[in-house]
């Protein structure tokens, strides 16, 4: 008898019922022990090598990097980036991982406030698309004057968070309050040809 890798399985029937965000991550998290395959999809992902590569140089020109990972999972981006960075990751299920802490970033923390020079949000932005200006808004106060944020968007053409949020206006929304520095498109080709899935990577900077 073969087992079945219970790992990983499709999470959005926890966060999606009935067209409406219902986001019961703790049911997910208690249901599924990997449920974002970070495992997996952080291993050799394109997204995450652009990542490492803009990190490493950021490190050559600052020091004293503080890195928020806003939809963390379990925290396994961390070992992808260098000791030298203070790294604190968060999402808003309840389960005990080593440097992830609870936190909805819909809600603003002022704990947060100018805190970090960095922060990321990868193939998360589209489970809080309901939301985006609010969540936005506090990435803009969370950052330091000349922070950097990072987000990556998977867009599927039948997705659900569609009728809330594309590529196209994430990228205008940031622009409404960050600097652009880079958009990066990748699997364009497939995505139209083969409706596969695209993703998007935004390079913003904080100004003020």
């Amino acid at each position: 008898m073969i087992k079945k890798n219970i790992s990983f399985k499709n999470p959005n029937k926890y966060i999606i019922k009935n067209k409406k965000f219902i986001r019961d991550f703790k049911k997910l998290y208690s249901k599924i022990k990997d449920p974002w395959n970070q495992r997996k999809n952080f291993h050799i992902d394109q997204t995450t090598m652009i990542l490492e590569g803009y990190l490493n140089y950021l490190n050559k020109k600052l020091k004293n990097i503080k890195i928020l990972d806003v939809g963390a999972g379990s925290g396994i981006l961390k070992s992808k980036f260098s000791k030298k960075f203070k790294y604190i990751g968060t999402d808003i299920h309840k389960k005990k991982f080593k440097n992830v802490i609870f936190d909805d970033i819909t809600i603003y923390n002022k704990n947060f406030l100018k805190k970090f020079n960095v922060i990321i949000c990868l193939k998360t932005i589209y489970y809080v698309s309901d939301n985006i200006k609010l969540v936005l808004s506090n990435f803009h106060k969370y950052l330091k004057k000349g922070g950097i944020l990072i987000i990556s968007y998977n867009l599927k053409k039948n997705s659900f968070s569609n009728k809330y949020l594309n590529d196209l206006k994430l990228r205008k929304l940031l622009k409404n309050k960050f600097q652009e520095i880079s958009s990066i498109e990748i699997n364009r080709e497939n995505y139209e040809q083969a409706k596969q899935e695209k993703n998007s990577i935004f390079i913003f900077k904080k100004n003020d």
